[in-house]
């Protein structure tokens, strides 16, 4: 059995968000690099970016809750996946915000299955900047960060609604 890498944050940015509920992004940075985003609540205290690198990884979130529609380069990303999920987040920053794609239909256009293309939407670590919301099933809105409802289903919709009323 192969030990999966863990990479430890070196500095952790939390910055509020429009969503509602409280939810804040904390976003983990390892060598000035962003390698990580995720949703917590108002219960995680605020921490500023400290470097240049932190500095643009924060504005491009807080320019996508102004402008989603603003097609914005990506800051740097230290991502560990496989050949077949770089693939896929690829695909989902190809699909221009406000619009989404079927489960179905981009693994079609992957040529792979609507599972497989779940799984490496899941292991999606930057949520919002590797827009895997955009990616719905074929009567709903599907999942979103594992979870089919609850809190991640209404980031989900509200994300979608947000995209879909700055155009």
């Amino acid at each position: 059995m192969v030990a999966k890498t863990v990479i430890v944050p070196d500095k952790i940015v939390v910055i509020p968000t429009p969503l509602p509920g409280a939810w804040r992004l904390a976003l983990s940075f390892c060598d000035q690099q962003l390698c990580a985003m995720d949703f917590v609540d108002d219960r995680h205290a605020l921490a500023e970016a400290d470097s240049a690198s932190q500095w643009l990884a924060v504005q491009a979130v807080v320019d996508y809750f102004e402008d989603p529609a603003v097609v914005r380069p990506l800051p740097q990303l230290r991502l560990q996946a496989s050949p077949f999920q770089q693939r896929v987040w690829q695909a989902l920053c190809e699909i221009p915000s406000g619009e989404t794609r079927s489960y179905g239909t981009l693994a079609r256009q992957l040529q792979t299955s609507a599972r497989a293309l779940a799984a490496a939407c899941r292991a999606n670590p930057v949520p919002i900047l590797v827009p895997c919301h955009r990616v719905v099933a074929a009567h709903g809105p599907g999942g979103y960060m594992g979870e089919t409802a609850g809190p991640a289903l209404a980031i989900k919709q509200w994300l979608l609604h947000h995209e879909r009323h700055a155009r």
